[in-house]
């Protein structure tokens, strides 16, 4: 049985609940969603598209998976998992944790493994959905245990009050979706790029480089949102390939901001030392 079938989602046209019918899911309305051979299932109607192919493209994708196969960003990977597990307990039961924007599933894969070895991993329920075919298509295929759904932030996809956590990592929230996601009290976790995040390739590739703060939490906060516990993550790292020093410049936007003199200037290295700086946040939903 396709593991989605265990998950309550709901109808990206209607709202309405989908429940499993063969090899897909239907709502009262019949509306209904093909299971993909893969393991995920696309809620993501072509009226909801404002392009062909949202998202990161099957290269980008690629790029990211190689680039994250060095081990270069699992220290961000272990201090999501110590956040999520500084959330909950086994004690309290049932997880949902819902990964809105969640890529080619590195990271919600990562806080699977580390909860593989509990008793309690039947009542850890993953959910992982992003605007982008390829990323989930590659997502699916390696990770197994975990929901994957093409999907928008903007859409209601899952019960009112029915996530524990919802992870946004290097994405963009919309916490109106979010706050109708979570339970009462329930914790959004957001990933962002610090100011020097990757400071040494942008001073590369442009001409001038700002240190932009953190996005602001004001929309959040106006919705009930309160900011409860926030760290920063900072570490260098040396890339010793142009392999690696490429896929990390297509697996970000740089690629396509950056002119033709900023990726010359790239192309030819074959080492480079960069900054990793990340800030996690934790939101707690309204009461």
């Amino acid at each position: 049985m396709n593991l989605l079938n265990d998950y309550p989602l709901l109808c990206p046209i209607d709202a309405r609940p989908l429940h499993p019918e063969g090899r897909q899911l239907v709502c009262a309305a019949g509306h209904s969603f093909d299971l993909a051979k893969q393991g995920y299932v696309n809620l993501l109607p072509v009226q909801n598209k404002k392009s062909k192919s949202p998202g990161d493209s099957k290269a980008m994708v690629d790029a990211r998976r190689a680039f994250l196969h060095t081990g270069a960003y699992d220290p961000i990977a272990a201090g999501l998992t110590k956040q999520v597990r500084a959330l909950w307990s086994e004690e309290r039961g049932e997880l949902c944790v819902l990964d809105a924007g969640c890529g080619e599933g590195f990271y919600l894969g990562a806080l699977a493994e580390a909860l593989g070895g509990s008793e309690s991993r039947a009542n850890v329920k993953l959910l992982g959905v992003d605007i982008s075919k390829p990323a989930v298509v590659a997502a699916a295929k390696k990770y197994k245990e975990i929901a994957w759904v093409v999907g928008s932030n903007h859409q209601t996809l899952v019960p009112d009050g029915s996530q524990d956590v919802v992870l946004c990592l290097f994405g963009f929230p919309c916490f109106e979706v979010f706050s109708r996601a979570l339970k009462s009290g329930g914790k959004v976790l957001l990933a962002d790029a610090g100011p020097d995040h990757l400071i040494e390739l942008r001073e590369l590739i442009y001409p001038s480089v700002r240190r932009k703060p953190l996005p602001s939490m004001a929309g959040a906060e106006s919705l009930g949102f309160e900011l409860v516990a926030s760290q920063r993550l900072r570490y260098s790292i040396r890339l010793r390939s142009q392999a690696a020093i490429s896929d990390l410049m297509l697996m970000t936007p740089h690629f396509f901001k950056a002119g033709r003199e900023g990726r010359q200037a790239v192309a030819g290295l074959t080492q480079l030392a960069v900054t990793v700086d990340v800030s996690f946040r934790v939101l707690s939903a309204p009461h």
